[in-house]
């Protein structure tokens, strides 16, 4: 369920920004939570604030 306050959607590519070469799938949106895969392996999944990626 993505909102319409959400920065980023569902399949974007983002960064962290305390290490911005790794890349990050998201996969959701829920509740000022983005769950994102690692690009690299889509096995691992990531929790952030919005704060916390880089578009």
């Amino acid at each position: 369920m993505e909102t319409k306050e959400s920065k980023f959607k569902s399949g974007d590519i983002v960064y962290e920004k305390a290490n911005p070469k790794i890349k990050l799938i998201v996969r959701l949106y829920y509740r000022r939570i983005y769950y994102c895969k690692l690009a690299e392996d889509h096995e691992k999944e990531v929790v952030f604030f919005e704060r916390e990626l880089l578009g």
